[in-house]
């Protein structure tokens, strides 16, 4: 003997918090915000901001404005959250690359695609991370 599935619940409008309209200000202060947050969650929140205009029922358009401003806020969260996990650098004296160090990250700064060339040993592949990360590279996913 099977049992029915549970029923669904209704919400109540007498009981339940009505969501309060969205300005138009706030819309455009959660799209003035999305550059800021990492590249997925920018991608992706801005298809559900874009996808609140279908929505013809003013309440459910701002119940779903609502739940996207939190997740902008979860967003920016995570961000910060990286950018405060970066571990302080440290350049070891004795590799060519420290040396040059303010001239790599200036061309990394300015330039799509560096080119770095040296000897063996000389830490190309330990401190370029480091100097990427002190440019702020690397924490926006």
């Amino acid at each position: 003997m099977q049992t029915p599935p549970p029923a669904r619940s209704v919400p109540d409008p007498t009981t339940e918090p009505t969501a309060r309209p969205v300005q138009p200000a706030q819309l455009a202060d959660l799209r003035a915000r999305l550059p800021e947050l990492m590249p997925r969650d920018e991608q992706r929140l801005a298809r559900r901001l874009e996808g609140t205009r279908k929505i013809r029922d003013p309440q459910r358009r701002a119940a779903a404005l609502v739940e996207i401003a939190g997740e902008v806020d979860r967003a920016e969260s995570r961000l910060a959250a990286r950018r405060a996990a970066v571990p302080t650098v440290s350049y070891p004296p004795q590799l060519p690359v420290s040396d040059r160090r303010d001239e790599i990250a200036e061309a990394i700064r300015d330039h799509q695609v560096v080119i770095v060339a040296g000897e063996t040993g000389s830490g190309k592949t330990t401190q370029l991370p480091k100097i990427c990360l002190e440019l702020g590279r690397g924490c926006g996913g």
